[in-house]
């Protein structure tokens, strides 16, 4: 009886030697063991999908990145974002995120790119980013909040009523137009509507995507922005 107690016990001694380099093996050696661990094909959730400027179309930007973050390391302004392995195929790959930090378009990113996924550009390149659009939410915006409560306050003045019967008086509302200010193609992008307390008008198809309004608006009105940079990246290639 002892001696098959001794059996066992180094059997399962033995067992217990083995099993940790069994596991390495597998881990080594398994057809799951590649890089990245995780392959899902899926968009990064609750992050849009904003690359840097003179970035190729998404299905051959994701083949031709190499994930070196000399983009990361040339961005003096700390704008570029890399996603992590929970977000699929995206993973080290660079973005933008307004919500974090805008991009300033000095394009020096571009410019140290080896695999010319970030084609090279100049500052004076402008026009030809497109890193995506912007989206105007007035009923956010102080200044269109300003012009429709002056609007309002104006009628009820005509119907011989006093100003202050309107429903909105202690909303924060007023003169603004800092997304124009800081626009780099302001006039083109956002221009201001005549004489309404400098409220924006977006004209989309002029937008190079920099988030420089986003990140403004976020500070003025301290809240959900009015003015939002929208990814314009091909949907299918996700």
């Amino acid at each position: 009886m002892t001696s098959r107690r001794l059996f066992l016990n180094k059997l399962l001694t033995g067992v217990g030697f083995a099993l940790p380099f069994f596991g390495a093996h597998k881990l080594l050696n398994g057809e799951k063991s590649g890089y990245p661990v995780n392959t899902i094909q899926k968009e990064p959730a609750g992050t849009r999908i904003i690359r840097p400027p003179g970035a190729v179309k998404e299905e051959l930007f994701l083949a031709g990145c190499i994930r070196c973050y000399r983009c990361q390391d040339a961005c003096e302004d700390g704008a570029i974002q890399f996603f992590t392995e929970s977000s699929g195929r995206h993973y080290h790959t660079p973005y933008i995120d307004p919500s974090i930090k805008a991009c300033t378009l000095c394009m020096k990113c571009t410019k140290v790119c080896p695999t010319n996924v970030l084609q090279p550009l100049e500052e004076e390149d402008l026009q030809k980013v497109r890193m995506g659009s912007i989206a105007l939410y007035r009923d956010r915006c102080l200044a269109h909040k300003a012009k429709y409560i002056r609007n309002e306050q104006r009628m009820l003045m005509n119907l011989g009523r006093s100003y202050k019967e309107t429903g909105v008086i202690y909303e924060r509302r007023g003169p603004c137009g800092e997304c124009h200010m800081f626009c780099p193609v302001r006039e083109k992008a956002i221009t201001l509507e005549p004489g309404s307390l400098l409220a924006p008008v977006i004209h989309e198809k002029h937008c190079v995507g920099c988030g420089l309004c986003e990140e403004i608006c976020r500070q003025v009105v301290r809240g959900t922005p009015a003015i939002v940079v929208v990814a314009l990246r091909d949907r299918g290639a996700l």
